[in-house]
């Protein structure tokens, strides 16, 4: 079940992108770049503290999520719906995310 050394195009694809999702993560959660978050306003009435931890910690789990993905896609054989299956899984976690900025408590004013 093993594949030619040579990266695929797709395999390159995964891999580029969940290195670039994973320094978003990074950026998010530790420096508190928020502002990379699609949409997002400072005036809600979640802290701005919550929402750096919560989003941060997301993407920092999605992109290393499709950075691994993208390296057993070089590695080894996969069937095709496996993408499909990674999509439905960040699906599900920024829906998570969502509800867990959204069910905070609102920040002391």
């Amino acid at each position: 079940m093993t594949r030619d050394a040579a990266l695929s195009a797709d395999a390159l694809e995964w891999i580029a992108v969940g290195a670039l999702v994973t320094v978003a993560g990074a950026l998010i959660k530790f420096r508190g770049w928020t502002f990379l978050l699609a949409g997002y306003d400072e005036s809600v009435p979640v802290s701005e503290d919550t929402v750096q931890n919560v989003a941060g910690n997301t993407v920092l789990r999605v992109g290393i999520a499709v950075f691994a993905f993208g390296v057993l896609r070089a590695a080894l054989t996969l069937p095709s719906y496996l993408g499909a299956l990674i999509g439905a899984a960040i699906v599900l976690e920024v829906a998570r995310m969502v509800y867990r900025v959204n069910a905070q408590r609102p920040a002391a004013t």
